[in-house]
C-alpha cells in the first residue's frame, strides 16, 4: 500500500480520505489507464485489420479470381462476386480542376458542373453567378466563386461512361477504379 506521499493530493496538500480509500482510488487510476491503453491497442488493430481487409477485398482475391476467370464463388456458406467501383473526387488544385472541368465539359459531363457563390447555380447559370458575384465585390461584400462536380454524381458519371464503353481520363478527372469482392452469407 502506498503512502501519502505517493499521492498528489491537491492545493491543501492534505488527505481528509482514509489509507483505505486512497488504495481504492489508486486502483481505479490504474484500471481507467489499462483500459485506455488497451483500447488504443484495439483501435490500431481495428485499424490494421481494416487496411488488410481492404487490400484483400480490392487487389488479391479480385486478383486471385481474374487468374481462374470468374467473377463469382462459393466458399463455406459465402458467396463471393467481384463488382466494379468508381471512386475519388475531383483535384483540389485550381489548375488540376479547370482541367477536370474542361474535360467533362468537352465529354458530355457539363451539366454535372455547379458554380458556387454561398448558392449552387446550375452550369447554364455560371453567368449569372458571377453576375452576382460581381454585385456582391460592388457592394464590399466578400465572396468565393466556386465551380465542381458533387463527388458521387462524378463517380455516377464515370460508371455510366464505362458501362456505355466512352472514353473517361480518370487521372484528369480524380479518380480512380477497380474491381472489388462482395461477400454475402448465404442463407441455408
Amino acid at each position: 500500500m502506498g503512502t501519502a506521499e505517493e499521492f498528489d493530493l491537491g492545493a491543501e496538500g492534505e488527505a481528509s480520505a482514509s489509507p483505505d480509500a486512497l488504495e481504492r482510488v489508486r486502483e481505479s487510476i490504474a484500471e481507467m489507464i489499462a483500459l485506455e491503453e488497451g483500447i488504443a491497442q484495439l483501435e490500431d488493430d481495428l485499424k490494421a485489420a481494416k487496411k488488410q481487409l481492404q487490400f484483400v477485398r480490392t487487389g488479391k482475391l479480385p486478383d486471385l479470381m481474374a487468374e481462374i476467370q470468374s467473377g463469382h464463388f462459393t466458399h463455406a456458406g459465402w458467396e463471393v462476386k467481384l463488382t466494379e467501383f468508381v471512386s475519388g473526387s475531383l483535384p483540389k488544385d485550381p489548375a488540376a480542376r479547370q482541367k477536370a472541368l474542361d474535360w467533362l465539359e468537352s465529354h458530355d459531363g457539363g451539366e454535372l458542373i455547379k458554380t458556387d457563390v454561398k448558392l449552387s447555380f446550375a452550369k447554364s447559370q455560371h453567368n449569372e453567378a458571377l453576375s452576382v458575384a460581381g454585385g456582391l465585390a460592388e457592394e464590399g461584400y466578400a465572396q468565393i466563386v466556386e465551380s465542381g462536380v458533387h463527388a458521387q454524381t462524378l463517380q455516377k458519371y464515370a460508371r455510366d461512361r464505362i458501362a456505355d464503353g466512352d472514353e473517361i481520363d480518370f487521372e484528369v478527372l480524380g479518380l480512380y477504379a477497380g474491381r472489388v469482392a462482395k461477400a454475402t452469407k448465404v442463407s441455408k
